[in-house]
């Protein structure tokens, strides 16, 4: 008889990494188990999985439905992990604690005494971070929108709340967590509070982990403040949760690699340059090479807007072009795994930035101005190679995380690319 798979259990699971993290963990058979409220029950007490995890909304229904709780569990009053023992009845863990733990430590700065504000911290996910930083040493604050916002997780009932209104007594924070599903995909990006009432912020976590850097954490590091994501808190929870299946230890440079050999196959992959710099070639190229889909930005422009960019442009304006360009990145760049072309006017607005590197590697394609032409290019035709490069080249460079030089056809510049990447 067939091993029964492991899984995870929750409402909707389209946006989950788990299946890949538990193959690349321990090979683990690990599926989705998309269930209603009203199957939850039926769920755990069936016999289709070996052993499963729980996400958001049914972690304190699991704590409810196991037969047994750890001490960690018990004290937390939530469930993200569930073993089926061997005499049949069920155990329920938190593992959580073990991820956000990890992730906190690896910030490398001593925060003990000193102040922490959690967003959604009377949350299942919250409730953990406020136990992990009292354990630590810290002094935790759960932030809820409205006073008495605070859902009944137990745990977090021990500490003090504020509502947003009353955070500007708390300047003095030396850490701010995100534990809500606040600039999540797809509705990213997008902050849940601005940092700049914080004068003494030292790092900022959000346990959010799609996109790869968040609002909040692109704002940290305009701000110079070291910010992490919940990817390695994923793993590492992963890992303890093998643990409880299967008794395998798996050690922290192992959680290290697969984080970040995760992080790289769902970072995307974004070129700017010149108008005529081969971003659209090399971009097929090097999608090929990588095995990833093609989005080219204008072909997606031409889609939406049902004609072809320099016919919109010429109809209706550069500026409602440039309108239409940051709609059309904003829904792509949200996405993972790609390669994306991006038009060369992508740099002339700012807020084009923000959407590229929540969740890209930027790279730029450095073509000498002799080999660009400007046939077809309304735009470049208009103000000439050399102006468009006068106002373009600082703002390349400055939005590119790594120059590459064309070489001499369009693949052996994506080799480039594809060997700076893996490196």
């Amino acid at each position: 008889m067939a091993k029964r798979p492991y899984g995870v259990l929750g409402r909707t699971l389209g946006h989950s990494y788990t299946p890949a993290i538990y193959r690349a963990l321990a090979d683990l058979d690990y599926v989705r188990f998309e269930r209603e409220p009203d199957e939850v029950r039926a769920f755990l007490r069936g016999d289709e999985w070996e052993g499963v995890n729980v996400t958001i909304p049914y972690k304190k229904v699991a704590a409810q439905e196991v037969d047994e709780l750890t001490p960690t569990a018990k004290r937390l009053g939530n469930v993200n992990t569930v073993t089926r023992l061997d005499d049949g009845r069920l155990r329920g863990d938190n593992t959580d604690y073990y991820g956000f733990e990890m992730l906190v430590r690896s910030l490398g700065i001593d925060l003990a005494g000193k102040r922490a504000l959690v967003f959604g911290g009377h949350g299942g996910a919250g409730s953990t971070c406020m136990v992990v930083l009292a354990d630590l040493g810290m002094l935790p604050v759960a932030v809820c929108r409205k006073r008495g916002e605070a859902t009944g997780a137990g745990a977090a009932d021990a500490f003090p709340s504020a509502t947003y209104e009353e955070l500007g007594a708390y300047r003095d924070a030396a850490l701010i967590v995100n534990a809500t599903p606040v600039g999540m995909f797809p509705h990213c990006p997008a902050s849940v509070y601005p940092l700049e009432t914080f004068d003494r912020l030292e790092a900022v976590v959000d346990i959010v982990y799609n996109p790869a850097r968040t609002a909040l954490m692109m704002e940290a590091e305009r701000r110079g403040i070291p910010a992490i994501g919940g990817l390695l808190m994923l793993v590492a929870q992963a890992a303890a949760a093998v643990r409880c299946y299967t008794g395998e230890v798996i050690d922290i440079e192992r959680v290290r690699s697969v984080t970040d050999a995760l992080d790289r196959d769902v970072e995307n992959i974004a070129l700017i340059g010149m108008p005529g710099a081969g971003k659209t070639r090399v971009g097929e190229a090097l999608a090929r090479k990588l095995g990833r889909t093609h989005v080219d930005i204008d072909h997606a422009l031409e889609e939406h807007l049902r004609t072809t960019c320099s016919a919109f442009i010429t109809q209706q304006g550069e500026d409602a072009f440039r309108h239409e360009e940051t709609a059309v990145l904003a829904k792509i760049a949200a996405q993972s795994g790609l390669v994306i072309s991006c038009g060369g006017g992508v740099v002339t607005r700012e807020e084009n930035y923000p959407l590229l590197h929540q969740n890209s590697r930027i790279y730029m394609l450095d073509r000498p101005l002799g080999e660009l032409s400007a046939q077809g290019r309304p735009i470049t035709q208009r103000d000439g190679i050399e102006r468009l490069a006068h106002e373009r080249l600082p703002r390349y460079r400055a939005w590119a995380d790594e120059v590459i030089a064309s070489r001499e056809s369009a693949a052996a510049t994506a080799g480039a690319i594809a060997d700076a990447y893996r490196s």
